[in-house]
């Protein structure tokens, strides 16, 4: 991210809006979308909910299966979206966004099983995901919670001696 605000130098403060400066260093988080391990886990649980659901032929159950799905699907949006904004309180924000559509799907989940339109089976594995998903989002909004906290705090890109 630090990166990504350097390449447009002094243009950085002038798109950005005011209050809004904060710069997250991501060096030593991930490379790319495909190597954040929340985005990973989101998307393994999006798929992991279709292939669950994909199977019934009843109209109530393809109206809960297609609410489940777009949650899902929701949720990893929103971790994606996020790992792409610029800034600590919009990464929080849309991590945030995604803690909330995850705890919709659990319910989602729990009310599809209270009527019996997934198995005991499926649940157990989309929880125990789910579960993970959530740890991880909430490890992560941990850590920008406290790099907005301490924006002075030198980072590895700002702390190398210049040439």
């Amino acid at each position: 991210m630090v990166a990504r605000l350097a390449e447009f130098g002094s243009l950085g403060k002038k798109w950005m809006p005011a209050g809004r400066r904060i710069p997250i260093n991501l060096g030593h988080m991930a490379g790319s979308l495909k190597d954040l391990k929340v985005w990973q886990e989101a998307v393994g649980l999006a798929a992991d909910v279709i292939r669950a659901t994909r199977h019934g032929n009843r109209r109530e159950i393809k109206v809960v299966a297609e609410a489940l799905m777009l949650t899902a699907l929701t949720l990893a949006e929103h971790v994606a979206e996020g790992y792409g904004r610029y800034t600590g309180p919009e990464q929080r924000q849309l991590y945030r966004a995604a803690r909330r559509d995850l705890l919709r799907l659990e319910t989602q989940l729990a009310v599809a099983r209270q009527s019996d339109l997934i198995s005991a089976a499926h649940l157990a594995q989309l929880s125990h995901r789910a579960q993970l998903v959530g740890r991880l989002l909430g490890g992560y909004l941990v850590y920008l919670d406290r790099q907005l906290a301490a924006p002075d705090r030198p980072t590895r890109d700002s702390a190398r001696v210049p040439d």
